[in-house]
């Protein structure tokens, strides 16, 4: 217990030092390309964030646990929208200012229904996985070419923070190897502690490893708010949900097809049975909050949306641990 606490500890640090040079080096980009910092949040920041969530799954699926890659996946989605931006805006609320426009909400939303209608069958299969990461570059594609320079973004609803630190790339390439660093020994450390805590089958994946790869994003969500770049913090949040939903479920498909191996057929087939019943309808939820709620909640009532996505997200845990 004492050499897994001490795992905890050290990932943590290493969490929060790569955050802030990943955020620093993401901001500086921005500044100096004249690049929009909601691109570089849905870009460089959500995929240096999201690499825990890709070894993670890719590792499970080569295990034969696809079940724990698709909980992960789904659980890191909803663990992004409730804790991580619950969090962030409760410390500082002017984070969830931005709101999302039809342009941005699309991929988040198509993304999961394109997972739902790939596990139809109860396997994904490696041209599946194909067809996501190229659905992804294209999305990519798209917001680099025509949405690189814009000015229509949440960012317009928002005060940016302006950085000129020094070697950004290299901060941006440092910062995200010091966060899978962090973000595996905090796996390590969490896992050995709900092992030894006789933690029931499923919340492994959907809240202990869900929660360590989403520590990241909540890392790099409370310094980008903090240093004043909220544009990037929210976009973390959105690209990082489309990464987890389309490349890390493609990459980890492509590597090791989900559901196709004759062993571990049971466990896979009611953890496919357990997300379409239960965690999609609650990543939609999610997820349309997070696209509806800037609407509703405005002003000094950000602070209270914050708190309803936090307190949605905790009674998710309940619900999951019954």
């Amino acid at each position: 217990m004492f050499l897994d606490l001490a795992f905890l500890l050290l990932g943590f640090v290493l969490l929060a030092k790569g955050a802030d040079s990943l955020v620093e080096g993401g901001a500086t980009l921005a500044t100096r390309f004249g690049i929009n910092p909601w691109v570089v949040g849905l870009t460089v920041v959500a995929w240096g964030t999201s690499l825990p969530e890709v070894v993670v799954s890719t590792l499970a699926a080569v295990d034969d646990q696809p079940g724990v890659a698709l909980d992960n996946v789904l659980g890191s989605n909803v663990a992004n929208a409730g804790l991580v931006l619950g969090t962030i805006g409760l410390i500082l609320p002017r984070a969830l200012v931005g709101r999302l426009s039809i342009r941005e909400s699309m991929p988040l939303l198509l993304s999961l229904a394109g997972l739902f209608y790939v596990l139809g069958d109860g396997v994904v299969t490696r041209v599946e996985g194909g067809v996501m990461l190229a659905v992804f570059g294209a999305y990519t594609l798209e917001l680099i070419l025509f949405r690189g320079r814009g000015e229509d973004s949440p960012a317009a609803d928002m005060e940016p923070g302006e950085t000129h630190a020094p070697y950004p790339w290299l901060r941006v390439i440092i910062g995200a190897v010091a966060i899978l660093a962090g973000a595996r020994l905090v796996l390590m450390g969490a896992t050995g502690v709900a092992e030894s805590m006789g933690l029931k089958d499923g919340v492994v994946g959907l809240l202990i490893l869900a929660l360590g790869t989403s520590l990241p994003e909540l890392a790099a969500g409370v310094v980008s708010a903090r240093k004043g770049h909220t544009e990037i913090g929210l976009g973390n949040i959105v690209g990082s949900n489309v990464f987890n939903t389309l490349a890390v479920v493609g990459v980890s498909a492509v590597v090791a097809p989900w559901g196709a191996s004759p062993t571990g057929q049971e466990a896979w087939a009611t953890a496919v049975d357990r997300s379409l019943a239960r965690d999609f309808p609650v990543n939609v939820i999610f997820s349309l909050v997070l696209v509806l709620a800037p609407s509703v909640f405005r002003g000094r009532a950000a602070r209270l949306r914050a708190g309803l996505m936090l307190g949605g997200w905790l009674a998710y845990i309940l619900w999951i641990n019954l």
